[in-house]
């Protein structure tokens, strides 16, 4: 049995408030920002990130996990989960 591991986490702040300076950017390159600075962060090869598990409450895009890990720079095998 393989073991998973959590080598780190990132959030953004709260963007997309209607005035906000972020209002208009899509919510996958916000969460996209993330995933490579939390990648950065841990200091490992992005070839070995195996999942993306992302947690947004209000997306209205298909599978934003898979298409802000594809955004971040992370490769396709990776899964991405909403």
């Amino acid at each position: 049995m393989r073991e998973a591991v959590i080598v780190s986490y990132a959030r953004t702040g709260l963007a997309k408030s209607g005035r906000g300076g972020f209002n208009i950017t899509p919510p996958m390159s916000l969460a996209a920002h993330a995933i490579k600075h939390a990648v950065d962060r841990a200091g490992v090869d992005k070839e070995y990130v195996e999942d993306c598990y992302l947690g947004n409450c209000a997306h209205g895009a298909p599978n934003i996990g898979r298409q802000a890990a594809l955004l971040a720079g992370l490769p396709k095998s990776t899964a991405g989960v909403p």
